[in-house]
């Protein structure tokens, strides 16, 4: 009895371990940085077209910005925890979605205020997982 009850834990045990990882998908450094660069570029485009009153352009950068950020939430991070990795990626995402939000309003202030939480959430990332 004590042998089969052993068996059927190391099974459900390596079971376990085969399946937790595809959970999320493997950390692809490539992936992450090329995304990252992307968005440094892009909150540069936010910012040159909410100075020039160009809402609609801020709002199609930010909806880039947002699709390459959710993109990361499925990823598993280098290091430390995946419930803060989604976190900090879905909380970019809905800083953006406000912004596109603002920018329907052509509220100036509000736009900055969420570029602002979006560049704040930026940087806890990089000192969490960087």
């Amino acid at each position: 009895m004590k042998k089969r009850f052993y068996l059927i834990l190391a099974v459900l045990v390596l079971a376990l371990a085969l399946i937790t990882p595809q959970l999320f998908a493997q950390y692809n450094r490539d992936v992450v940085v090329s995304t990252m660069h992307n968005n440094v570029r892009l909150l540069g485009e936010i910012n040159s077209a909410l100075n020039a009153k160009d809402f609609y352009t801020t709002g199609l950068r930010l909806m880039e910005l947002a699709e390459g950020t959710y993109s990361l939430s499925q990823m598993a991070p280098p290091r430390g925890l995946q419930a803060e990795w989604t976190r900090i990626q879905r909380e970019i995402t809905a800083a953006a979605f406000r912004g596109i939000g603002a920018c329907g309003e052509e509220d100036a202030a509000k736009v900055q205020a969420e570029i602002g939480k979006i560049v704040a959430l930026r940087n806890e990332g990089h000192s969490k997982f960087r």
